[in-house]
């Protein structure tokens, strides 16, 4: 089969969506099929790969780019067009961010009143949102959500039947991630980061710190070294660190708050964590916290992420009602600085990632490529 994968960069290191897209685009080529790949930025192509490349002439609006997306895809004769969201012009989309109007919604949650106006009309969110519409306007095509959650917001915010829409959770390379291959990277990592024996080190990775809440696991960190306990926080990503830095001076915990920036393999600080920390204000279904399930990590996370409704409060960890909940984060936290139920906790979490496979849900989306297949 003739497959189109549509995206804005193809680049392992990007993010979540690229790590991801980049990852199923060699399961599909591993299972015979011929896979063509458009977008306006990669990464440098490995040798030999049979992967077929479109770069796209580039322009600072999203709207110019979707139709060069749509010019593009016009004239490749494909099987299955498989979009993440940026285009208009496609079999499938298969959009990794939600939905927009539940992204300003749940973002406006953490946003100062006097800022809200401004961020309205923000030229990016307007791309998006017009986008977004026309997407939803093309009666021939299907709306991959990744979760109830993105499933529900598409329902009940953007009007799309529920006959367009298909649920399909991410996965995670169980072999990649796993806490076998982790066990030597841990003492190095842990010794890099200066952690000392006993000492419980919490992690949190993400590109879009204020999103994703760093700011609530740096004030619940505070809380547990306040009250003695040997804990560290490693924040690793992050495109405007500074203000999350002076957030831990100000707190007095600058020497126990590691911030690295963005790496290309994230695996060793999984490997030196013991609790995984995602008390984000909007995520779609979160790989990272997948990934970290699938090291053996108890996850912390809110209920605005879509990998809530794969897990168990109080068995892989925990579920946060409300990410602005300092008190309630630090409590849960505290829990998990028991040996053995974070023992516990990670062993079911590892289960769990066997579960909600990269095989599983490229099988899942196979099956919705030969349904709606031009062939």
């Amino acid at each position: 089969m003739k497959i189109g994968l549509v995206l804005e960069r193809f680049d392992p290191k990007k993010g979540g969506l690229e790590h991801w897209t980049w990852q199923f685009a060699h399961r599909l080529i591993a299972l015979g099929h011929e896979v063509h790949v458009v977008a306006f930025e990669f990464a440098e192509p490995a040798a030999g790969t049979r992967l077929v490349f479109h770069r796209l002439a580039p322009s600072s609006s999203r709207l110019e780019r979707a139709a060069v997306i749509e010019e593009k895809l016009r004239i490749l004769k494909l099987d299955v067009i498989h979009d993440m969201g940026c285009g208009w012009y496609a079999d499938l989309f298969h959009p990794h961010g939600g939905s927009t109007l539940a992204l300003w919604e749940h973002n406006l949650k953490r946003i100062p009143r006097w800022r809200q106006i401004r961020f309205w009309r923000e030229k990016r969110y307007r791309e998006l949102a017009k986008i977004e519409k026309r997407q939803h306007a093309s009666s021939k095509s299907l709306i991959v959500a990744v979760s109830q959650m993105v499933r529900n917001h598409f329902s009940t915010l953007h009007g799309v039947p529920p006959g367009r829409m298909r649920l399909i959770y991410n996965g995670v390379d169980p072999e990649k991630f796993s806490p076998e291959n982790n066990r030597e990277l841990r003492g190095p990592t842990r010794f890099k980061l200066g952690c000392r024996n006993g000492e419980i080190l919490f992690l949190l990775v993400a590109h879009n710190l204020l999103l994703k809440n760093a700011e609530a696991a740096i004030r619940a960190i505070s809380r547990l070294i306040a009250v003695g306990a040997g804990v560290r926080l490693a924040i690793v990503g992050g495109k405007r660190q500074t203000r999350f830095i002076r957030l831990a001076a100000k707190l007095g915990v600058s020497s126990q708050v590691d911030f690295i920036e963005s790496v290309s393999d994230v695996r060793p600080y999984y490997a030196a964590a013991d609790v995984y920390l995602h008390p984000t204000w909007y995520d779609p279904c979160s790989l990272v916290a997948l990934e970290a399930f699938a090291c053996g990590l108890p996850v912390i996370t809110s209920r605005f992420n879509g990998v809530s409704e794969m897990m168990t409060d109080g068995t892989h960890g925990f579920i946060l009602d409300d990410p602005a909940d300092i008190d309630a984060l630090a409590g849960q936290m505290r829990l998990l600085l028991d040996p053995e139920v974070r023992k516990q906790m990670g062993e079911s979490a590892r289960r769990l990632a066997l579960e909600w496979t990269l095989d599983r849900q490229t099988a899942e989306f196979l099956a919705l490529y030969h349904e709606i297949s031009r062939v």
